[in-house]
């Protein structure tokens, strides 16, 4: 697990705004739920899960695939995700697993 950074490197109302929907639901968030969240919020999906890769990079939170498999995220996967502009619900697809924080 990479050290915490001393000040987050990710948007700590996006980071409060999903523990607090993971604390109501108890159960692990989707991308599903992330494209609800983003409509509900006015923001974008890209922000959200963005904030979600770098909390997980940073051992906060954990990705999980569809087939059951927790998956390490770097900051290479992250600048791929990103290499090309705005996601698009192609890029979307390749996240069908679940989000939940680290144990």
């Amino acid at each position: 697990m990479q050290p915490e950074p001393a000040n987050p490197l990710w948007d700590e109302g996006i980071s409060s705004y999903l523990r607090g929907e993971y604390d109501k639901r108890q159960v692990p968030l989707t991308i599903d739920d992330l494209q609800s969240f983003a409509v509900d919020q006015a923001v974008r999906v890209g922000d959200l899960l963005e904030t979600l890769f770098l909390m997980a990079i940073y051992g906060e939170w954990v990705y999980t695939d569809a087939a059951g498999e927790p998956q390490k995220l770097d900051e290479t996967a992250l600048d791929e995700l990103y290499a090309k502009g705005r996601l698009t619900p192609e890029d979307l697809q390749a996240f069908s697993g679940v989000w939940a924080p680290a144990s």
